[in-house]
This record gives C-alpha cells, sequence and structure tokens, in this order.
C-alpha cells in the first residue's frame, strides 16, 4: 500500500494505492488520523487501490464520521477502483449512509 499527498486546483488530495487489506490497516489508520488532523475536510483518490477487504472499508466509514464531527465531509477525486467498487458492492457499504455518496459518482470530488 502507498499513501500519497498531492494538490489538484489548489485541493489537497490524500492517494491511496496498491493492496488496502488487513495487513495494511495500521498504515492506513495512521495516515488518516493525520490526514484528518490536519484539515476538517478530506478528499480521497482511492482510484489506485488495488485489492480491498473490510479493513479498508471499516476505515473508509471511520475516516467518514471523524471527518463530520469536525464539520468537514469526505469526498473522492477520480474515479473508483475496480476493487474498491467491488468491496463496498459485496460486502453492502453502497447501502451505509455516510458512503454511499463516496462509493457512487456523486461524491466525486474532481
Amino acid at each position: 500500500m502507498e499513501v500519497t499527498r498531492f494538490e489538484d486546483s489548489g485541493k489537497s488530495v490524500l492517494g491511496i494505492s496498491g493492496k488496502c487489506t488487513v495487513e495494511h490497516a495500521a498504515a492506513l489508520r495512521d495516515a488518516l488520523l493525520d490526514a484528518t488532523s490536519s484539515q476538517s475536510g478530506l478528499i480521497l483518490d482511492i482510484s489506485g487501490v488495488e485489492e480491498a477487504d473490510i479493513t479498508f472499508l471499516q476505515l473508509m466509514l471511520a475516516t467518514a464520521l471523524s471527518v463530520e464531527r469536525s464539520g468537514g465531509r469526505l469526498t473522492r477525486h477520480g474515479p473508483l477502483s475496480p476493487a474498491a467498487a467491488a468491496a463496498a458492492r459485496v460486502s453492502g457499504f453502497t447501502q451505509t449512509p455516510k458512503l454511499k455518496t463516496f462509493f457512487s459518482d456523486e461524491g466525486r470530488d474532481g
């Protein structure tokens, strides 16, 4: 798993790519905590996620809740990777109210 930060149209984006499974959960959690501590909203680019499991989805939900508590919103930049889409669909996370738009085209920021 790789986590990068980049700017797009003046907005800070956190890019997540590679395998996002239980083996990488602690590192991903730390990166998400760091990103949410410095800003109220968060934009994620998960187009490069090659493998995702329930821990990835749980971290997405926890991040959405945390960002919302601080008055922000979790949005997605770029397309949804096929692996993230499949994991969300199979597990029912596409119907989770806090992530429904994140895993659809409505949740896309750029």
